[in-house]
């Protein structure tokens, strides 16, 4: 088990350099790296369900989540040290190696992570092509997030989620959906289009480069199109441009 960065164009001795500060942070919280990454993985989790009150992040691990993100930040900082600005990493760069998977990649049910993680860019692309609503896809994003322990299908009975609600209706219901994003993302910025139906989420307090705090369905804020045709109808539009933000859950 260690800690590697992730920074391109870093030498061995840099990065080695920022891996120790990085364990200086921890040492100084007294907690370890693993304990970090489970608290970080636990606030990331609860942000892909969407904030449920009854599921928060106990005080230890978001205390543990606050200390990995400055352990990171820490890393970042004396690896690039004195590096131009622009080449300086503002995402995150640090990760957990050789930990059993079940430690950071499991919530309900373990042996589902490898299933959802494959399926997640095959829901992207159904999302992008669909001609309109589809209730598998419903059910499949439910899954994909971890809402059911199983992926639902059409021919049984449809299953509930944890809170005992009915899953979504991500693919036709744009008013439960942007409840959903708006709950989720507090004064964050939602823009809908109808015609052709499009959706951006963005942070509008973020700078520029920050690309994982913006979101879009069809059109990119470049001006690129993400796929050719535009969403079928609006919540489909918002839907896509929520899962396209979830896609660092699921590299």
């Amino acid at each position: 088990m260690g800690l590697r960065l992730n920074i391109e164009n870093a030498t061995p001795e840099e990065l080695a350099r920022g891996i120790a500060a990085a364990e200086a942070v921890f040492a100084r919280a007294g907690i370890t790296a693993l304990q970090g990454a489970e608290g970080l993985f636990a606030l990331e989790g609860w942000d892909i369900k969407g904030f449920p009150e009854d599921d928060k992040p106990t005080e230890d691990e978001d205390r543990a989540a606050t200390i990995w993100l400055e352990a990171d930040e820490a890393a970042a900082a004396a690896c690039c040290a004195g590096w131009p600005a622009e080449k300086v990493p503002h995402h995150q760069v640090m990760e957990l190696i050789n930990v059993p998977r079940t430690k950071l990649q499991s919530e309900a049910i373990p042996d589902t992570w490898p299933e959802r993680k494959q399926l997640y860019p095959a829901v992207v692309k159904r999302l992008e092509i669909t001609t309109g609503p589809d209730r598998q896809i419903d059910f499949d994003i439910a899954f994909v997030l971890g809402w059911v322990p199983e992926r639902p299908t059409l021919d049984r009975v449809e299953p509930l989620s944890e809170d005992g609600d009915r899953i979504p209706f991500f693919t036709s219901d744009l008013a439960q959906v942007e409840e959903m994003a708006r709950k989720a993302l507090k004064d964050w910025t939602i823009e809908i289009d109808r015609d052709p139906c499009d959706a951006h989420v963005f942070d509008a307090t973020a700078s520029d480069d920050g690309d994982e705090l913006r979101m879009a369905a069809w059109r990119d804020f470049d001006g690129s199109l993400h796929m050719e045709k535009p969403p079928a109808n609006p919540a489909i539009a918002l839907t896509l441009a929520m899962m396209r933000g979830q896609s660092m859950h699921f590299e």
